[in-house]
């Protein structure tokens, strides 16, 4: 089954080069982002010194996922390439107004507040983009690999290493960070100018169909996929397990785990080292055990993570277990986006990950609230266990995840599975 607009995928790895562009840039942007992620909170409680605001700017940036299913509709719209290239100059753009404003000393909350969802729009269109050139650059049995590396380089950039360079610049000179950001984006959006492209829709089929209408056909192709929609609901339980429990984290290291003011750090720390771990092995274990087992291993590990800090909370056990769930999670991701890939027509890959990162971006909110309700009624512990129960009660729904081999054409699964709906959701 061929689709509109979309090239074969390469056949072998002669496309590695534009892969290692690819990394590259999504690593550099990455650096800027956590230098960014330090430094804007510390901006806004340097400026208001009011904790409401400064949850304000954070809830921002978020707040453009509620905007995905439009801006996925825009990137199938728009070749790939492009809409990299011009999500990092509009970041360039703006952090480098931002870089300016405060070095005025003027920073206003608002100002803060309006960048921080206009990056977190232009993210959100990178990030779409991102997965859907994906299958433009690596052949079929090259996808869970190429994903995991590009997640490795999202984590050591985001995790590791801007964070504390963030946080050292702002302790030199306030602007810092904010010009460093700008700088990285610059320099991603260079590295991917030379990325070949899919070809967009024309104008007059695209306008013919309507913006709105391409949306809601996006949201009912994930609706009515089997696969698909029960992967959105495992996704958004994993979101509201997760937050139950990072929500009440910093408490927990101090309260129930009697650790200094550092503890919190290093169980965060721990996490991010099992997240790096998991990038590192996800794609052989997808390949070892097929995308199927390995969603079950995914959630079975980081349910049992949960349920053993819900009974045995020592510290040294729980930063393994926070390791430990981090590299399910990750295992997850990589499965999760190579079957995306492989099941979505690539005319619409755009829509159909940004209609499944909003009902996993959705569900967090609910999680760190329900995670803060239960600890405050009935202890600390209870949040694990409920993210624990959650997530093993998920597993019947991936029971019928069928083993997508290389080499099938997207939109399409093995023969022997269970009969779903059309694949084509031109009319859907």
């Amino acid at each position: 089954m061929k689709f509109a607009g979309s090239p074969p995928r390469p056949a072998d790895a002669s496309r590695t080069p534009a892969l290692r562009r690819l990394v590259t840039a999504n690593a550099l942007s990455a650096v800027g982002d956590g230098a960014r992620f330090a430094a804007l909170p510390l901006m806004a409680a340097w400026s208001t010194g009011d904790v409401f605001w400064v949850s304000v700017v954070a809830a921002a940036g978020r707040a453009a996922w509620l905007l995905a299913p439009v801006i996925g509709t825009l990137v199938d719209r728009i070749p790939g390439r492009r809409s990299m290239v011009g999500a990092d100059l509009a970041r360039c753009v703006m952090m480098l107004l931002l870089f300016a404003v405060v070095s005025t000393g003027r920073t206003s909350v608002t100002t803060l507040v309006l960048l921080a969802f206009a990056s977190g729009v232009a993210e959100v269109f990178f990030d779409c983009a991102a997965q859907a050139a994906v299958p433009l650059l690596a052949a079929d049995h090259e996808l869970e690999r190429t994903n995991a590396r590009l997640i490795a380089a999202q984590i050591t950039g985001a995790g590791f290493v801007g964070p504390p360079v963030g946080a050292a610049l702002w302790a030199v000179w306030h602007p810092l960070p904010f010009l460093l950001d700008g700088v990285t984006f610059l320099a991603s959006a260079l590295l991917l100018m030379g990325l070949p492209s899919r070809t967009a829709p024309s104008e007059t089929e695209a306008g013919e169909r309507g913006l709105l209408r391409d949306t809601w056909a996006g949201l009912q192709f994930l609706g009515r996929d089997q696969v698909l929609r029960r992967l959105m609901v495992v996704v958004a339980v994993l979101g509201v397990g997760q937050q139950a429990v990072y929500a009440v984290l910093v408490v927990y290291a101090e309260r129930r785990l009697g650790l200094p003011d550092y503890g919190y750090s290093l169980m965060l720390v721990a996490a991010a080292l099992g997240s790096l771990a998991g990038a590192g092995t996800a794609a052989r274990t997808a390949q070892w055990l097929g995308p199927g087992q390995s969603l079950k291993v995914a959630v079975s590990v980081s349910a049992l993570s949960y349920l053993v800090v819900a009974v045995l909370p020592w510290w040294p056990l729980v930063a393994l277990m926070l390791a430990l769930n981090s590299a399910g999670v990750v295992l997850w991701n990589v499965c999760t986006v190579s079957l995306r890939q492989r099941l979505a027509p690539p005319h619409m890959l755009g829509r159909v990950t940004s209609g499944y990162r909003l009902a996993a971006w959705g569900a967090m909110p609910i999680g760190a609230a329900a995670g803060g309700a239960l600890a405050q009624r009935t202890g600390l512990d209870a949040p694990w266990a409920l993210a624990g129960l959650l997530l093993l009660a998920c597993l019947p729904l991936l029971r019928k995840v069928p083993a997508v081999q290389s080499g099938s054409a997207p939109g399409q699964r093995n023969a022997g599975t269970a009969p779903g709906p059309p694949q084509d959701p031109s009319g859907s």
